[in-house]
Formats: structure tokens, sequence, C-alpha cells
């Protein structure tokens, strides 16, 4: 590692590579192999970074809440590396994600559309996957960020968890394939890794480790004179049994038993998801199983510390590839972006899991609110937090528009670029209007208020003023102090889907999902509700603008 505090932000363990090397030894071999020539202007493009494509290390965690993450004020988890990223750049503390759950989320950042645009509205479940042909992706048919930054120039890359189509196939518009079978992480010790065409078992290593070393491969072998587009999804720290509940045999974990905890939420389980617990636990039930597991997670000090140390992991992976990058030279020619798909809950409210765990879903800030910072050298201002309002499908017109692609259109979405604000510069007239959705629910957040709106028969809207009621514990729908506030902000949900839903994946308007939905038992009791799955594969997007 680069610094004192760096070189024991790994406690317990020396790690090495073949042949009984240390990491840093490793690195440190790998810059000096690449040798002056692989350094040369042609590939770092010299001096003037601002004019010509930098390469982007996005790296994106699994359900991580900001409240985990010490630069976004947890006193109890270690992040230095998060925390150096932020202090090297801008990290923003209102980004929203589209929706809470992964599928969903990560298929915006990669669209620029909602999930009543792109057609994924809940998680993409393993098992649905033998319905698809072999090299299916949910997205095929859109623009997606590979695909339009493969076909300008760059070299793409994608490692670790996927959780959009067929895992053992490339997403359309990557070169470089790392993954694993699952979009749901049932082990971070014993999983099979799909590299590059080749399968291989991971046995007695991190999954977070692995990769985060995979990625800090590829950066010390690139030699090309292509900017990268690396892509970086750490399955961690994840906060859902079985990998989260107990103890974990990770470095970290030791640190964090039995820890003092000045903010982790000391509630109640809720009532409200005790309801979904319908009969004796049953391992063979996957969903009553996971509420049982999620009951026993609550207050659990070996569950607690399980969760704050998977956090470290994904600190300590980030820490492995930007050393990487600092090797090979590359800092100050890289945007690098960091956040997460959603968050989940971790005893907030007395509840687990995620926003749909509940009927109707719950889109409180704590999972919808999400870690989010960027860096550049010399681009990007250091140390600057920013509180520009933006959602996720914000995300593609911003990455392309900063790489230079400004021009290039995305059909129908409603996302904007901010790429002039990340570079310091003045942004007019910007709004402050952020939109989400899970399935039933359909919420507005804007500087002062949260709004969710139901569809009819699935309960009542809810109402957060978020000046007086930051943590939303106390809804205010139907208090008649506000009641033009919440009928200015139900027609604003109205007016945005209106606007860009389209009818084909509408849940509202009897749309489709290609994602299977967990609401099929709930649409049996309020009836005139026909979700049906969508299992046609659509003619892949052409790029041709």
């Amino acid at each position: 590692m680069s610094n004192k505090s760096d070189e024991t932000s790994m406690p317990a363990t020396t790690t090495t590579e073949p042949g009984g090397v240390t990491r840093r030894e490793f690195i440190q071999a790998g810059a000096a192999a690449v040798g002056a020539a692989a350094l040369a202007p042609s590939l770092v493009f010299g001096a003037t970074p601002k004019r010509k494509p930098p390469n982007i290390l996005f790296v994106l965690t699994d359900n991580q809440p900001t409240s985990m993450i010490g630069c976004y004020g947890s006193p109890d988890i270690k992040t230095p590396h998060i925390d150096r990223l932020a202090e090297e750049g801008t990290r923003f503390t209102e980004a929203f994600a589209c929706n809470g759950l992964c599928s969903p989320t990560r298929a915006t950042l990669m669209t620029g559309l909602i999930p009543s645009q792109h057609g994924i509205h809940d998680w993409i479940a393993d098992s649905a996957l033998e319905h698809w042909p072999a090299d299916w992706c949910a997205v095929q048919e859109f623009r997606t960020l590979p695909v339009t930054l493969a076909n300008r120039g760059y070299h793409t890359a994608m490692i670790g968890k996927y959780h959009m189509g067929q895992p053992r196939h490339a997403m359309p518009g990557f070169h470089y394939w790392v993954s694993f079978p699952y979009g749901h992480t049932l082990s971070f010790w014993h999983n099979t890794i799909i590299d590059n065409g080749k399968e291989y078992k991971l046995d007695g290593k991190h999954i977070v480790e692995h990769f985060a070393e995979r990625g800090a491969d590829f950066l010390m072998h690139y030699n090309d004179k292509k900017p990268f587009y690396l892509q970086l999804n750490f399955d961690g720290p994840y906060l859902l049994p079985p990998t989260n509940l107990g103890p974990d045999p990770n470095p970290f974990y030791k640190e964090y038993l039995n820890k003092q905890w000045k903010a982790w939420p000391r509630t109640r389980f809720s009532e409200l998801l005790i309801r979904e617990i319908y009969g004796p636990d049953n391992p063979n039930d996957f969903n009553l199983h996971l509420f049982y597991d999620c009951l026993r997670m609550h207050q659990d000090p070996e569950s607690m510390a399980n969760s704050a140390s998977q956090n470290a992991m994904v600190d300590y992976g980030l820490g492995i590839v930007m050393e990487a990058l600092k090797a090979r030279g590359l800092e100050e020619d890289t945007l690098v972006i960091f956040s997460t798909d959603q968050a989940n809950f971790y005893g907030q409210h007395g509840l687990y899991g995620h926003t749909n765990f509940l009927v109707p879903s719950m889109l409180y800030d704590c999972l919808m609110n999400v870690p989010y910072i960027l860096r550049q050298p010399g681009v990007i201002p250091a140390g600057r937090v920013s509180d520009l309002m933006i959602g996720q499908y914000d995300f593609l017109p911003t990455v392309l528009d900063y790489a230079g692609f400004g021009k290039v259109p995305i059909a129908n979405t409603p996302g904007r670029s901010y790429a002039r604000h990340i570079r310091g510069e003045t942004l007019a007239n910007w709004g402050e209007d952020v939109f989400f959705e899970q399935e039933e629910s359909r919420g507005v957040r804007t500087r002062k208020f949260a709004y969710w709106k139901r569809m009819p028969r699935f309960g009542a809207p809810a109402l957060f003023d978020i000046e007086k009621d930051p943590d939303q514990n106390n809804d205010i729908h139907g208090d008649p102090d506000y009641k033009d506030v919440e009928r200015e902000l139900d027609q604003k949900v109205t007016a945005f889907w209106a606007k860009y839903a389209n009818p084909e994946y509408d849940l509202w308007q009897h749309g489709k999902t290609k994602s299977f939905t967990g609401r099929t038992s709930f649409m049996d009791k309020v009836k005139k509700v026909d979700w049906e799955e969508d299992r046609t594969p659509k003619p892949a997007f052409k790029d041709t603008k």
C-alpha cells in the first residue's frame, strides 16, 4: 500500500501473489515489466488529458449504504481508501438509486432508462436464466455504456457481479469478461469464476479480494493505445443472508466483533416484516427462509461484525485497484467513479433486506440515497462536496459527455448530463426532482420532501418532510398542513411516468416485466393486476450514430 495507514488496513494477514511475493512487490514488478514504453504519451495521452478521452474506472459495490462509509459520516466503520478518494475528488451527497434492487439499478446505469422503460423491475432470479437464450442480455436492445464506448475507441472490461443476463457470455460491448455464475451471492469464499471463457474454482479467498486482484492485473498488463473502460463490480458488502449471517473468516471480522457501536440502528424487529413469515422455517423455501435469517441477523453481534467487515473488504479491494492505477502512472488520465447499485436495510425502521420485502415497498432514503464519488486529478475539484440532486438515469449521459461524446443520442432517456458540474463549472437550471420506482410504488425526492405514490389497491401514499424529519420516522400523508405540497408532488410523479414510461413495461398500465416480480401472491388478492413476464429476446441495438 502507499502509506503506513494503508499497510495496516488489512489486519492479521499478509497477502501474497504466486511465487510468494507480496502484493506490493507484485504490483511494483508488474509496473517495471511494462516498462517505459508502455507509459509513453501514446498510452497516457500526454499532458492534455482534458482534451482527450479519459480512461474510466467504474467501481460498483453491491447493497452498500452511505451510513457504512467513513466519509459519509460513519463513526464505526473504517473505509480509508473510499475516504481518500473523496478527499482527492468530489463526493455527492444527494445521489439516488432508481430502484431498490440490483438488476433494475444496474440496467439503468448502463442505459439511462428507468425500469418502466428497460423492463427490469425486480432482481433477475438465477432460476429464470434457464428460460432465456445462452447469450441473453436483458438490455441488449438499448444503447448501453459499454457498446457506446467500445464503438468509439475504448477497450472495455467487466470484472465482478453481472446480474443482467447470462453470466457466461459477455454483455454486448465488453471485450474482457470476468464474472461468476450467479446474481445472488451465496458465499464470499466458495465460488466458480468465469474468466474470459474459462472457469475455475475459487476456494479460500474472499471473492471481493479476487475481483480486486483481477482488476489490478488488468491494469498492470494493459498495454494498448486505446483508452480503457474498466467496470469493477464488487459483490459486497451485500448485507443479506446467508453471507452476512453470523461470523465470517475475513481478516476484518474480529475488529468489529463485540464493538461498542455508536451509530448502528438499535430498533425492534418490525412487525410488518414479521407478518411476512407465513409458517415454520423451511430451508427449501427461499423467501421464507430468507425472512427467518433476517430475523436471526437482527442485533446479532456476529452478524453486525460480519456486515461491517464486508464494508472493510470492499474498501480494501478499492485500495488494491487504486494502487495498481498509481503504479502504472495512470491516475491523472483516469476518471475513477465509485458508487453502489442501491443500499439495504440493516435495522433501520426495524427492517432488513430490500425495498420490496414489504408490500407496499418502502423507498426510504437509507436505501435509495447512494454513495457517489468521482476523481480525476487536475480535472475534478479535490475535496469538494456536492449536493446536486441526481438520479442513476443521469449517469450514462454524464459519463458519455465527460468522455467527449455528449452529442450521442440516448433515445427517450429522462437523464441529463452534469459533466460541467463535475469539472467545477456552473450548471444552470438543473432542478431538484429525482424519481425512483419499485413496481407498485413510485416516488419523487426533492430537497425538502420525499413522496411515494402507490398503485391503486396497494396502499396509501407516504409523505416525509426531510428538513424536519431526515430519518423519515413520521409519515405526514393526509396532514392538512401539507395538502398543497402533496398534491404538487403527486402531479410530478404522474407527469414523469406519463412522459417517460414505455407502455410495454409500464406495470401501472398492465405492462410486462423481464424479471420476475415478488408481488404475485399479493396481486392475487388485489385483483385486476396482471403483470406478465416478457421472455421474448429483443434484437441487439445497432449503434449507427
